[in-house]
């Protein structure tokens, strides 16, 4: 299990007996923690000294695990958020399919909105079908204050993240079209139904029309046949440019390994283009090498959806998290739980955005 995974990770260094080679996920451990600590073998001597070429990775995924021009790890994958959708709803209903190409601003909230009304149905009380699922993972709810020029924190000219910005009025606005798409439209399933039917069920059991999700978990949607199904960029709002939560996951070797040479070879190795096919094949990655999320391995026309090119033009829209030392025990201990008072419609937005703030800029100053 991945809370297995990381709490194995984190006794490990706490111990100082770290795991040489390890697939390094920043929302657990900040880059800024990696270089203070000196937690990480730096890579960049390595590099210079074989001449490695990180011109395959994309950029912004190698920037994430660089600190003060000190780089601490290599890419794994490079996540996005997509919108998916199941076709067969949408013509049954009328309903024109979103667009696939992230730079067509034509597909609004508004937009969004009608077409989750249109493939929402009710018998009575009951509602039989909802148009859209809320996805309540950090990544894919921020993605709605991206599209609408809001953001999760403010940063500073290094990037370093300085307060809570959920108080902005494009992101209380974002947050509660979220909330009011459950309670006041009622196009989405609450929690509590989510919780008692399964995200991904209730889209393959086509009791949703749409919902959010990483291109790295296509495999399991390839595994229904009871209706066709394609992806989408996300709606956009009052935002200049969309963005969509994501980064992804990073190899890396301990500081303290007594086979540097050795662990800088397996780096290599892990994170070459033939890993990264590797696990394209068993669908567990989205690419952070152009040439691999750009091939028909991974854009595979023979199987769905039909528009998977999305999933690598979404890389260019990526928003990367928040860096801040304190950002995985802020996020764990006040944004998460707070955000479960609006999703309960216990509080409104503007509420919900004003307790998080007022309780989490301390931590970060």
């Amino acid at each position: 299990m991945p809370q297995e995974y990381t709490t194995k990770i984190q006794t490990l260094f706490a111990a100082g007996t770290p795991a040489d080679i390890y697939r390094y996920l920043q929302e657990v451990t900040p880059i800024i923690t990696v270089a203070e600590k000196g937690m990480h073998l730096q890579l960049d001597d390595s590099i210079a000294k074989d001449s490695y070429d990180l011109t395959d990775f994309r950029s912004d995924a190698v920037n994430l695990y660089r600190w003060e021009e000190k780089l601490y790890a290599l890419p794994r994958d490079y996540g996005n958020q997509n919108l998916f959708y199941n076709l067969d709803l949408l013509t049954e209903a009328g309903v024109e399919p979103p667009p696939a190409d992230w730079e067509d601003t034509g597909f609004t909230f508004d937009q969004f909105l009608d077409a989750a009304m249109k493939l929402t149905k009710r018998n009575g009380d009951r509602t039989e079908q909802w148009g859209f699922l809320i996805n309540r993972g950090q990544r894919p709810w921020a993605s709605w204050l991206y599209n609408n020029g809001g953001a999760l924190v403010h940063r500073d000219e290094s990037g370093l993240a300085t307060d809570c910005a959920l108080t902005d009025a494009a992101s209380v606005e974002a947050l509660q079209f979220l909330q009011d798409l459950m309670y006041t439209h009622q196009v989405s399933p609450t929690p509590d139904l989510e919780s008692e039917m399964g995200g991904f069920e209730l889209f393959a059991s086509g009791r949703v029309a749409m919902m959010m999700n990483n291109p790295s978990s296509v495999n399991q949607y390839r595994t229904i046949e009871a209706f066709q199904w394609d992806v989408a960029t996300l709606p956009i709002g009052k935002a200049e440019r969309r963005g969509t939560g994501g980064g992804g996951t990073g190899w890396a070797a301990a500081a303290a390994t007594k086979a540097p040479d050795m662990a800088w070879a397996f780096l290599q190795h892990i994170s070459s283009a033939e890993a990264e096919l590797a696990e394209v094949a068993v669908g567990a990655t989205t690419p952070a090498r152009i040439s691999v999320v750009t091939s028909s391995a991974f854009q595979n026309p023979d199987l769905p959806p039909k528009h998977s090119a999305a999933f690598a033009q979404a890389q260019e829209y990526v928003v990367r998290d928040p860096v801040h030392a304190a950002w995985p025990e802020i996020t764990q201990r006040i944004y998460t739980p707070k955000l479960d008072l609006l999703w309960s419609n216990a509080n409104d937005a503007a509420t919900v955005a004003q307790m998080i703030k007022d309780e989490a800029d301390a931590l970060f100053a």
